[in-house]
């Protein structure tokens, strides 16, 4: 699985609210659910993406890219 949607499912575990995370980050919406929940898209986060929300969360990316079971 894509970093991209691990992070979603990261994301979505704890509930976090998208919109929130977007005003906060200063990312886009749009993108950001695009790249992280919609199933028909292959947009990856871009790295000034990427960064600014892994940051936010608290979470080194590489975390993800070893597609670590969240729970």
């Amino acid at each position: 699985m894509k970093v991209s949607k691990q992070i979603g499912i990261y994301m979505k575990q704890r509930g976090l609210n998208l919109s929130e995370v977007a005003r906060r980050t200063g990312l886009d919406y749009h993108s950001l659910y695009t790249s992280l929940y919609q199933e028909s898209s292959n947009r990856d986060l871009r790295a000034e993406e990427l960064i600014p929300l892994c940051i936010f969360l608290d979470v080194d990316p590489r975390e993800f890219a070893q597609q670590k079971q969240w729970s």
